[in-house]
């Protein structure tokens, strides 16, 4: 689980630009910094609920972040950094496990492999290498997410990566961080990235094992919740807006 502390809710007021939000708090119109390198157009709406907490370095010329934007009813974590957090606690404490590997696990973070810098390598109990690769995902239609929310050539640089790996020897999967309750599928947003769905199927093919997790979600804390079903073939169509 992460749990974020300092945490206060107030509503967006515009996206002014990638990185940054404007945000009501009560009031008071304030700079919020946008960690999340997605598009985000379907969450950033003018009036949707938004958590923030202050920022550590108060000279900063955003002084809060971005955590959670709520849409229908369900809070959508969109911080960058806790897809790694939550899957390192997980790895760690043997909430998630890796198919075909003993546990317990030997974890350490950010790892370089030929030249690519995937976020996790370890050993398993029986001393099996392994590889594991993070992908928040916070781009969803219904009960449907989808990766990605924008072009995304390291990602597909990873994907390649991991298909090596396999061919090498090692266990090698990439784990889908899901931001947000009610998902029961995920996919691949072909028409946004088409290069990525056949990438990931020939990495299938040479024993890539790709797992997506969703995740309970609130303003303020985010917690893996369960597996579910992974398809790069499934269809996707990204929500329409008025």
């Amino acid at each position: 689980m992460v749990k974020y502390s300092n945490v206060v809710i107030g509503r967006v007021v515009k996206r002014v630009s990638r990185f940054t939000v404007t945000v009501d708090l009560k009031g008071e119109h304030v700079a919020a910094h946008l960690s999340n390198t997605g598009r985000n157009k379907e969450l950033l709406l003018p009036g949707a609920p938004i958590s923030v907490r202050k920022a550590d370095n108060p000279a900063r010329k955003t002084p809060y972040d971005i955590l959670a934007v709520q849409r229908a009813q369900r809070w959508i974590n969109i911080d960058s950094l806790a897809p790694n957090r939550v899957v390192n606690a997980a790895l760690n404490d043997g909430s998630l496990v890796l198919p075909a590997c003993v546990e317990p696990y030997q974890v350490r973070p950010e790892t370089t492999y030929l030249d690519s810098r995937l976020d996790f390598a370890g050993q398993d109990a029986g001393g099996q290498d392994w590889f594991v690769e993070v992908k928040g995902v916070t781009l969803a239609n219904g009960p449907r997410a989808a990766f990605p929310d924008a072009p995304t050539v390291r990602g597909l640089k990873h994907v390649h990566t991991l298909t090596h790996a396999a061919q090498s020897g090692y266990r090698a999967f990439l784990v889908f961080v899901v931001q947000l309750p009610g998902i029961t599928s995920m996919t691949i947003f072909k028409a946004r990235f088409p290069e990525l769905a056949p990438a990931i199927t020939a990495a299938k093919a040479a024993g890539v094992q790709f797992i997506a997790m969703t995740c309970h979600t609130g303003p303020a804390e985010i917690t893996l919740d369960q597996p579910i079903l992974f398809d790069e073939n499934l269809p996707f169509e990204e929500i329409k807006l008025d």
